[in-house]
C-alpha cells in the first residue's frame, strides 16, 4: 500500500508539470490572409475568343500591342461559343488557376470589392464600363447591358464607351471620372 502512496505522488507530479507545460506553449502563428484581388477586372471579346484579365496594366498592354506574358485556355466556351482565355501576368504564371481572381470571378466564388471597376471591349471598338460585378455578369451572360449611358467619342482614341447602369440611375458622373483617369 506504501508503494502505491509512493508511486501516485510522483505521477501526479508529473501529470500536474506536463499540463502547465502545454499551457505555456505558444499559439502557432497566425497564417496572413492572402489579398483577393477583387478590385477590378477586364474582359475583350473577339469573334472567337473571350480574353479574361484579373490585372490592368496586363490589360492594357495587351491592348496596346495585342501580346501578353502568359495566355491560359480555359478549355470551356462562354454563353456565345467563344473559347475562354485567361491573359495572367508573368508573376501568376504555374499558379493554380482555381486560386486566380480572373478564373473566381467567372467562377462566381470571389465577393467583389467595394468600390468594384469593370471594363469590357468588343469587337466592334466600344468599351463597357462597370460599377458593378453583378452587371458585369450580366452582361457575360446576355452580351448587352440593359440600361446605360452611352458617350459616344468618349473613349482614349474616340471609342463609344457605354457605361453600364442600373434602372434610373443618373448620368454616372464619378465612373466617367474614373475612366477617364485610367487613361491620362
Amino acid at each position: 500500500m506504501n508503494h502505491k502512496k509512493n508511486l501516485i505522488k510522483p505521477l501526479a507530479a508529473a501529470l500536474l508539470a506536463a499540463m502547465l507545460g502545454g499551457c505555456a506553449m505558444q499559439a502557432p502563428a497566425p497564417v496572413k490572409p492572402v489579398a483577393l484581388d477583387n478590385e477590378d477586372w477586364y474582359q475583350i471579346r473577339t469573334e472567337k475568343e473571350l480574353f479574361v484579365f484579373d490585372d490592368y496594366a496586363t490589360y492594357r498592354e495587351f491592348v496596346k500591342s495585342g501580346t501578353t506574358p502568359v495566355k491560359h485556355s480555359v478549355g470551356k466556351k462562354d454563353g456565345f461559343g467563344r473559347d475562354i482565355v485567361l491573359v495572367l501576368k508573368s508573376a501568376d504564371q504555374g499558379k493554380d488557376v482555381k486560386t486566380l481572381s480572373a478564373q473566381r470571378f467567372l467562377d462566381i466564388s470571389m465577393p467583389p470589392a467595394q468600390p468594384f471597376y469593370g471594363e469590357l471591349r468588343d469587337e466592334e471598338g466600344i468599351i463597357y464600363v462597370f460599377s458593378r460585378y453583378g452587371d458585369m455578369m450580366d452582361m457575360y451572360r446576355i452580351g448587352e447591358p440593359t440600361f446605360s449611358y452611352v458617350d459616344i467619342g468618349g473613349g482614349p482614341d474616340g471609342q463609344r464607351v457605354v457605361y453600364v447602369l442600373a434602372k434610373e440611375e443618373p448620368k454616372p458622373v464619378k465612373q466617367i471620372a474614373l475612366f477617364h483617369d485610367k487613361y491620362k
